[in-house]
């Protein structure tokens, strides 16, 4: 799916995994990884006059071919630079009956940057299309 013109919906993100990969699959059998991105910030000074650092925790997924080679390749620690969009999904909780929502980056691009032997620095992967997946197939 194309951006409608006149709009921009892109996101870098820089940063270190928080933990391990958490790969699912849905009902079709497509795999879906979920990262957790760390980048940190320059915060308000302490009271001794030094400056504190401040960490965003960004939710990443990636599908198909980019969450396997994620899954594989990637643990809690690794450094990475992600490119992607920002999705924000909503939908009813089964149990409360409340509507809930999740804003998250959707990855069409993970570059592996710690440079250990027999690891990608980049995992090319085809421009993935866009799915329609019902609520029932969203493994998180």
């Amino acid at each position: 799916m194309s951006a409608i013109k006149g709009t921009i919906n892109n996101v870098e993100l820089l940063g270190w995994l928080g933990n391990d990969p958490e790969m699912r699959f849905l009902a079709n059998g497509t795999p879906v990884c979920r990262l957790s991105i760390a980048t940190r910030r320059f915060g308000p000074q302490n009271p001794n006059g030094e400056r504190e650092y401040e960490t965003e925790w960004t939710s990443v997924e990636t599908w198909e071919r980019l969450a396997e080679r994620c899954n594989t390749y990637l643990h809690k620690g690794s450094r990475v630079f992600v490119s992607g969009r920002l999705r924000t999904d909503s939908w009813t909780d089964k149990n409360t009956g409340q509507p809930r929502s999740r804003t998250l980056v959707r990855a069409y691009d993970v570059l592996f940057l710690d440079g250990r032997p027999g690891m990608p620095s980049e995992v090319p992967v085809a421009e993935e299309e866009e799915h329609a997946y019902s609520d029932e197939e969203t493994p998180f």
